[in-house]
């Protein structure tokens, strides 16, 4: 198996994952397991009404995790967005019941807010919901410093194994997200439920913890303004075997997706995904393709931080995940992001990638007008460390032009936008 390989087989019906294995990134311990005074394993607080508190008690505090997107750049969002829906809210909700009766009778138009101060716990509860086509879920994250509605979940272990299990997942068509926070269980900067010792093929203790946080099947479906954090799994998923999917994800800060083999910001099984605009860090990918031939995406405008677990922006090759021949996607355009790094977190402090093509494209990949902090352009196609590799013996189906290396800032038609 090649090195972080993934081995799945899917169910179509409904996207889910029934088997991964993947390749440990180093021999590291669980490094990092607390974020400004927050222990991974420290379960929040509960809040709002429903089975998980007595009727009329007072809420309980929540465990939460700092934005560490720039507050003076549009990457990530908040007060530097302002494209919210503006139109007035067909429902407003402050906790669980309201939201599932807002859902229940939403129909295509209909905008829910979620109240600025609400946290609302789906502990418990999660794929629960469901979401009618052209349904907007809003809060009002950077309106008059608001940090937006918080929906969470503190379960730590899935109920079954193997198969991810996310906050929410919705088959409807034109389902927007924007302005809130959407928080998973692991407030962490990187997790190793394993220990990262020995042979992962042989481990199954990881694939007891795949939680996520948004998996869409629906057309044209959108996350924007959000911060999204704490997944073991995925913040936010696209498509699936037979359900190749189109998504726009921007203005969002996605971080602290810690978990080994998974840990993904934006993971794209299938379709094509427009990722921009966004700002990245501590994420173990922060975009991930699955590979097939209908699979790609164009990432642009994105800020990737200074800590990465693995590499940045990835497409697997489906032999990766028990599919046949080197193909790794369809078409990838990559240009106008900002990596930087040029080493991971893990404690030896490993050289590496910000892009790998883990494959030969079906169509074409293009790696444009990025500024990387590594210090050169790849000589090598398949060098771990370098600014980007191809998993092949030599250069297919894979262009690049117009990049810059170095921490020097290049100028500004270069890099994300500043």
């Amino acid at each position: 198996m090649r090195f972080g390989a993934r081995n799945d087989s899917e169910r179509p019906d409904d996207g889910s994952l029934a088997r991964r294995n993947f390749l440990k990134l180093g021999t590291a311990g669980a490094a990092g397991l607390a974020v400004a005074g927050f222990s991974a394993g420290t379960a929040a607080g509960r809040t709002g009404s429903g089975p998980h508190r007595p009727a009329g008690s007072a809420p309980l505090a929540v465990n939460t995790m700092p934005d560490p997107a720039p507050v003076d750049l549009k990457q990530g969002g908040g007060k530097t967005y302002h494209s919210s829906p503006g139109d007035a809210p067909s429902f407003h909700v402050n906790d669980f019941d309201g939201l599932r009766d807002a859902l229940e009778q939403a129909g295509d138009g209909d905008i829910i807010r979620v109240g600025d101060d609400a946290r609302i716990d789906l502990t418990g509860r999660e794929n629960t919901l469901s979401i009618a086509s052209g349904v907007i879920l809003s809060g009002g994250r950077g309106n008059n410093g608001s940090l937006g509605g918080l929906l969470y979940t503190t379960r730590d272990k899935n109920p079954v194994s193997d198969t991810p299990l996310p906050m929410f997942k919705t088959r409807g068509d034109r389902v927007r997200f924007t302005g809130l926070r959407i928080q998973g269980p692991r407030l962490a900067d990187y997790w190793d439920p394993e220990g990262n010792e020995g042979d992962p093929s042989e481990h199954q203790e990881y694939k007891n913890y795949l939680i996520g946080g948004i998996h869409f099947l629906g057309e044209n479906c959108r996350v924007d303004n959000c911060q999204l954090y704490g997944f073991t799994h995925a913040a936010i998923s696209v498509g699936a075997k037979g359900y190749p999917v189109s998504a726009r994800v921007d203005h969002s800060s996605i971080h602290n997706n810690p978990m080994e083999h998974f840990g993904y910001g934006v993971n794209l099984y299938n379709g094509e995904s427009v990722i921009e605009w966004n700002y990245f860090d501590y994420n173990r990918h922060s975009i991930a393709g699955f590979g097939y031939e209908e699979n790609g995406y164009t990432a642009r405008y994105n800020l990737v931080g200074a800590h990465p677990i693995s590499h940045a922006f990835d497409m697997h090759g489906l032999n990766q995940n028990n599919g046949d021949g080197e193909v790794a996607g369809g078409t990838i355009n990559i240009h106008h992001n900002t990596f930087r790094f040029t080493h991971d977190v893990h404690p030896d402090n490993r050289a590496q990638e910000a892009i790998a093509i883990r494959g030969v494209p079906a169509d074409r990949c293009d790696i444009d007008n990025n500024w990387f902090y590594h210090g050169s352009k790849p000589t090598e196609v398949n060098k771990q460390g370098n600014a980007y590799r191809q998993e092949n013996e030599k250069w297919m189906h894979v262009w690049a032009s117009g990049n810059h290396f170095g921490p020097g800032e290049p100028g500004s038609d270069v890099g994300h936008p500043r």
